[in-house]
């Protein structure tokens, strides 16, 4: 999908303090992910790993990580 922002990382965060703070994967990014609006509210962060996402306090996305533990 089409992004604001050219990310050399694999997975993608959402900061937004108001919502569970989700770890969405690029390359396998669904619409439902709604990270253009992520991207928009300036909350995107990249993160080298998912366990480095893990260790972060990030949960999986259910829409592009359905079958990671812990995916909501």
């Amino acid at each position: 999908m089409d992004h604001w922002h050219e990310y050399s990382t694999r997975y993608l965060g959402d900061a937004n303090p108001n919502r569970k703070r989700h770890i969405h994967d690029l390359t396998n990014e669904k619409k439902s992910c709604a990270l253009h609006a992520v991207e928009w509210a300036h909350n995107a962060v990249p993160f080298p790993t998912r366990e480095a996402a893990y260790a972060a306090g990030y949960v999986p996305c259910v829409f592009c990580m359905p079958y990671e533990k812990g995916a909501s």
